[in-house]
């Protein structure tokens, strides 16, 4: 059992995976999607460039000093060319927020509280949110 920001999971680390609903919306509007990030961690994506005929959908690792290395290389691909779907708590008051999100990216607060892979039908303790760094913002 792991604890993280999602709460405990029963997996060997603290990744939610992203509710099959809000993924379902996500390739229906952004199409095919690169995860730098999977739930099985076999590729270390804040070290490579993603490619850029694909929309990279990321739901970082939660823990604490993680999700700010995950907004960062969000904003330097999305500077290369590459269209970025982030999912991260709704944290406003951040560094990373506000140095990296705010004023770049199309926010999209997540009504109520998601419910993430592995942490048996538990939802979050915090608020989410979608950022959407795009060459053509969408509301």
């Amino acid at each position: 059992m792991t604890t993280g920001y999602y709460g405990q999971s029963k997996d060997t680390h603290p990744h939610g995976g992203t509710p099959d609903g809000l993924m379902i919306e996500i390739r229906e509007e952004f199409g095919e999607i690169y995860d730098p990030c999977p739930n099985d961690f076999k590729v270390d994506g804040l070290a490579v460039e993603w490619p850029l005929d694909k929309t990279a959908y990321v739901n970082p690792p939660y823990t604490r000093g993680e999700i700010g290395k995950w907004v960062k290389k969000c904003f330097d691909e999305y500077q290369r060319g590459v269209q970025v779907v982030l999912l991260i708590p709704s944290y406003t008051d951040t560094k990373y927020f506000h140095e990296y999100i705010y004023g770049t990216a199309a926010l999209r607060f997540i009504r109520g509280r998601l419910k993430f892979g592995g942490y048996e039908g538990k939802a979050a303790s915090f608020p989410s949110m979608l950022c959407i760094f795009d060459q053509e913002v969408r509301a």
